[in-house]
């Protein structure tokens, strides 16, 4: 069984990575200020449906991996910090941008969905992402596959109810979200930075 510490330590990360203004976020955010509330929602619905598919593939293969060499717990959580580290440092590097522009053309909440859908699931960075993430919450004491279902679904979860937050935010506080989406590189890169290092010293402890 994952010990509760671990557990809680992964529930604070995800929560502090979804709060982080990210290219899903963005696209949320754009959806939200041109099609109103009830579109970001659908936005959401599709992402959502998207981030499942990406987790399924990223436990299945990850549970393989861990399951026939325990060697594989080293190298797969470095290689999971180094590339924390490397996303930091690239969007910290990035141009500063608004988060999103607005722009209104109709359409339907089906084709929110879909759309969300597709820019999520063909979006190779987020798979690469989920696949170097879950592994550093393992525990190497417990078998892998029950870990990685349990931490899937709680950032599905969590990622969610955030996201959320975030349509809402969009929809209530625009002047503000301008201000604070001119930033969003630097905040994203300094929390994959601190997350990158902060794993890194728990993992030398």
């Amino acid at each position: 069984m994952m010990p509760l510490e671990l557990y809680l330590a992964f529930a604070a990360a995800s929560a502090l990575l979804v709060l982080t203004p990210g290219p899903m976020v963005a696209y949320l955010v754009a959806t939200t200020l041109a099609h109103g509330l009830r579109h970001g929602f659908m936005a959401l619905i599709g992402s959502a449906a998207a981030s499942a598919l990406q987790l399924a593939v990223v436990v299945v293969g990850l549970s393989l991996i861990l399951s026939t060499a325990a060697e594989a717990f080293f190298w797969i959580k470095w290689a999971g910090v180094a590339y924390l580290f490397y996303l930091g440092v690239k969007a910290l590097r990035a141009p500063v941008e608004d988060l999103a522009p607005a722009t209104a053309v109709q359409r339907s909440a089906r084709r929110t969905v879909a759309e969300a859908f597709f820019v999520n699931l063909t979006n190779p960075k987020a798979l690469l992402f989920h696949g170097a993430f879950l592994p550093l919450f393992v525990s190497p004491s417990a078998p892998a596959m029950p870990q990685l279902v349990v931490l899937a679904v709680t950032f599905i979860v969590i990622a969610a109810v955030l996201d959320g937050c975030w349509a809402i935010f969009a929809a209530r506080l625009k002047p503000l979200l301008a201000r604070v989406g001119r930033w969003r590189h630097r905040i994203t890169g300094g929390v994959l930075l601190g997350a990158a290092a902060g794993l890194a010293l728990v993992r030398k402890s």
